[in-house]
């Protein structure tokens, strides 16, 4: 995937810079909040099912759970500010191949079959299948589900639906898209579709759809880096301005 750093800036006014700096830590500690979740059940059942070889088949969830900084994603939709995954950032001094396989052993796991998953899209999922299960038994659930009321409210209004089959936007009859790199398990994600734009770079116009990172770490959101994303996956990255 290309990544071309650029300066052209993309404006935002300050209604919206609040709403993404409140909105990424909640969606953050959400994230984290599940990571831990799933990484104790998904380890004890390890544990139970085969002691001898727990400890070496222990996924790690620290990317997630207590990563020093996490890179969300962020589209501008119609209907507001949503949400649809986020990416580890690694220590810098990190050489390029350092970094792959730092990201590669944070954001993978093995499945019972052999192909791997993306943590970072496995927990969108499951974030959205435990809001619809207490959305859907809530009133036998008792005063305290797993989420908050703030927190589905959260999820509801900035978490992109993801699914771990294509069927219930096959039902609803809504776009979605797949998400599955090479060797992986698909999961499937409700299509948001971002604001177009156009760059100039070395007198080459590039178009592509809009998207905005939002930097956070632990209870902090620090920066904004906006990016135009081409056909082919390719990045390239702007500033922020507020206006």
């Amino acid at each position: 995937m290309r990544e071309e750093s650029l300066s052209r800036e993309i404006r935002y006014g300050k209604q919206d810079i609040a709403e993404l700096e409140s909105a990424s830590i909640q969606v953050h500690l959400i994230y984290q909040k599940t990571a831990e979740l799933f990484r104790h059940t998904v380890n004890s059942h390890e544990d139970q099912d085969n002691p001898a070889q727990a400890e070496d088949h222990m996924i790690d969830f620290t990317g997630l759970v207590s990563s020093p900084a996490v890179l969300q994603k962020w589209i501008q939709a119609p209907g507001g500010w949503k949400c649809i995954g986020c990416e580890l950032r690694v220590p810098d001094g990190k050489s390029a191949h350092e970094q792959q396989q730092l990201l590669s052993d944070r954001l993978c796991m093995k499945a019972a079959n052999g192909k791997r998953v993306q943590i970072e899209m496995l927990i969108q999922a499951v974030v959205w299948s435990q809001y619809e299960k207490i959305r859907m038994l809530a009133p036998w659930l008792g005063d305290e589900p797993f989420y908050t009321a703030e927190e589905l409210d959260v999820i509801a209004r900035y978490i992109v639906p993801t699914y771990f089959s294509d069927r219930p936007f096959n039902e609803q009859g809504k776009l979605f898209k797949i998400h599955q790199p090479y060797g992986y398990i698909p999961l499937y994600q409700e299509y948001v579709d971002a604001p177009s734009c156009c760059v100039q770079v070395d007198g080459e116009l590039l178009e592509g759809r809009l998207l905005t990172g939002v930097f956070v770490s632990e209870t902090q959101s620090f920066g904004l880096n906006p990016y135009l994303k081409d056909g082919d996956g390719g990045r390239t990255y702007m500033q922020a301005f507020v206006q």
